[in-house]
This record gives structure tokens, sequence and C-alpha cells, in this order.
């Protein structure tokens, strides 16, 4: 019989004597001296085990709704971590975009100064550059008498024709005048142009074809017919 105190219920237990045996012997063995003891103490821990059970219980039907709200919780994360990484890429565009339109500019902004120093380049600047201004090759738009008076008073020689009119650098025209009557010695075209080159053989055409010039066969020279153009 077990016998407990006043304050707690009371349990009567009954065993056989094999039971009985085997209870005072692991009593022993656990260091009890009552056997009473010893039985309350496998109550508790019986008890306690139930209760460490019911409690994995409680956890494992818990596990399912944690991991479904750690789970949530990652997603919006991810959410907003992607959202930022397209942020990120659409940033990079409008990037690589603007550093296109920049360089775009850049080089239009490169190409326009060339375009005005091309532009401002006077009528006297381009002679100096091509030697020989013919009129009937001016573009239509410039005023043909203000053009070759301005030119003329820039120091330009200006050849009157019956044709047209023709400016001519005033060096360029000193060094025309000595290969043409010093240094050619043939009525040639290939050797002409070749001593001359194209616009020299132009101004040569345009003065022979006007009979300004013409070629001695036994002097083997060219020849002014009049000295008013060659002073």
């Amino acid at each position: 019989m077990l016998y407990v105190s006043k304050r707690v219920r009371r349990i009567t237990i009954e065993v056989d004597e094999n039971t009985y045996k085997l209870l005072i012997e692991k009593a022993s063995e656990e260091g009890y001296s009552l056997i009473t003891d010893y039985i309350v103490s496998l109550i508790k821990k019986n008890l306690q085990a139930e209760q460490l059970l019911s409690f994995e219980d409680i956890l494992r039907r818990l596990k399912p709704r944690i991991e479904r709200m750690v789970q949530d919780s990652i997603n919006k994360h991810m959410e907003v971590i992607e959202n930022i990484k397209r942020q990120i890429v659409d940033l990079y565009d409008k990037v690589d975009t603007l550093t296109n339109t920049m360089e775009e500019l850049k080089k239009s902004l490169e190409a326009k100064p060339m375009r005005k120093q091309y532009i401002r380049k006077t009528g006297i600047e381009r002679l100096r550059e091509e030697k020989i201004l013919f009129e009937s090759q001016l573009p239509q738009r410039i005023p043909r008498d203000r053009f070759f008076n301005y030119l003329e008073r820039e120091g330009a020689i200006i050849l009157y024709l019956e044709k047209e009119r023709i400016a001519v650098d005033r060096d360029y025209w000193e060094e025309f005048k000595h290969k043409l009557f010093e240094e050619i010695n043939t009525d040639d075209e290939e050797v002409i142009k070749d001593m001359l080159g194209t616009h020299g053989f132009e101004l040569f055409k345009r003065l022979r074809e006007e009979s300004i010039i013409y070629y001695d066969p036994y002097k083997k020279k060219w020849l002014p017919t009049s000295r008013d153009y060659f002073k």
C-alpha cells in the first residue's frame, strides 16, 4: 500500500509479490530509501513525458504555419529585391541611352565648327586655296559683279574674257605665266596639262579658245596675242 500526506489524495496500489520485489530493487538502485518515493518519481516522470509529448504535438501543428509565415516574409523581401533589380536595369539602360546621346551631341558639336569655318571663309581666302575661280562655276546665289569687284580690290587678277570673268590668285598668276611662256615648249595637251595641273590647264584652254595666246611652232613657245592680259 502507498500512503500519501493528508494534503494530497491517497492512492492504493496492489501488486503481486514479484513486482513488489522488483520495485524494491529498482528503488534501491535509484537511491531511494522508501519504495513510495520511487513510485511517486515514476509517476511524475510519466506525467512530464506526456506533457513533453503534448508540447511536441503543438510544435508539429505549428510548424506548417510558421513555415508559411517565414516563406511569406521571404517572398515579400524577394519581391522588393526583384523590384530593385528591375530599377537598376532600367537605370543602366537610361545611363546607356544618355551616354549615347551625349556622344552624338559631342560629335555634332565637333563637326559644326568645321562647317562654320568653311562657310566663313572669305572669297579671297577661297581663291588663295583654289588658285582660280571661274565665273561660270560660281553658285547662282553669289552676285557676280560685287564678288569680282571685291576680289579685285583684295589684289586678285581678274581676266575679263568674252564668255566670262576669271579670278586668279596673284602669286599663282605669276607662276602660271612663267610655266606657260618660259618652260612649255610644245603644243601637246597632255604635256601641258601635266605641267600646269588641272586648274591651270582649264585656264590655258579658256585663253586659247579666245585667242589670247597662241603657239609659235618655229620658236616652240606660247606667246600672248596682246600684252594687255599679261602686264
